[in-house]
């Protein structure tokens, strides 16, 4: 079964248990109103890794000569502060990677990073929706080589959605889907990402 399609079989797996999750973890009842923790004031920081697939205008980024089914790999970060007890504004970070040619030891990776600037919303005390926008930036890299080629900046769009499987005053860990866009001028082109991962945050 393929990387992409084995992640999003999980996810339908997981989707009843989340669906009938009732209330939350922590130490004692929270202070606020529909059981939201007392999150007010304190830092937000943390990361996640996910795996999906990634497409551009001509369709979907694959490697055509791999002896194996390729996927999208990507790891974010996150820094900032809660501004109420449910809204959180920060710093996010974000590169997604994919094998786009092999041959014997030589590898060529396509990824795209982001820096953006993203807001956290709690619809419930575990279930969030976060968007950002920011910079992008896009590039080819070849591992046996050592060659670097950068390809082009653009701006980039990001949405996402999570649900804290553990979720505690100061620690979360979740489940959650993310969607980026980078928009290119230079090379008149869009390449979207959308990746399902797992995410551990502090507060």
């Amino acid at each position: 079964m393929k990387p992409i399609k084995s992640v999003l079989v999980l996810a339908i797996m997981l989707a009843p248990a989340l669906a009938g999750a009732q209330g939350y973890y922590g130490p004692g009842p929270a202070p606020y109103p529909g059981g939201f923790h007392h999150r007010m004031g304190r830092l937000a920081w943390g990361f996640s890794l996910g795996l999906g697939a990634m497409n551009d205008d001509g369709g979907k980024i694959t490697c055509d000569n791999c002896d194996y089914s390729t996927a999208t790999f990507e790891v974010d970060a996150h820094l900032g502060g809660f501004v109420t007890p449910r809204f959180a504004l920060m710093a996010e970070f974000q590169g997604n990677g994919q094998t786009v040619h092999q041959t014997g030891y030589d590898t060529t990776e396509f990824s795209q990073g982001a820096a953006m600037l993203a807001g956290q919303f709690w619809l419930t005390p575990q279930l969030w929706i976060k968007g950002g926008i920011g910079f992008a930036h896009i590039d080819v890299q070849d591992d046996f080589n050592g060659t670097y080629q950068p390809v082009d900046n653009g701006l980039a769009l990001m949405g996402a959605v999570g649900f804290e499987l553990m979720s505690a005053r100061f620690f979360a860990l979740d489940l959650q889907g993310r969607l980026i866009e980078g928009s290119y001028d230079g090379v008149n082109d869009h390449v979207t990402s959308g990746t399902i991962g797992l995410g551990l945050n502090w507060y």
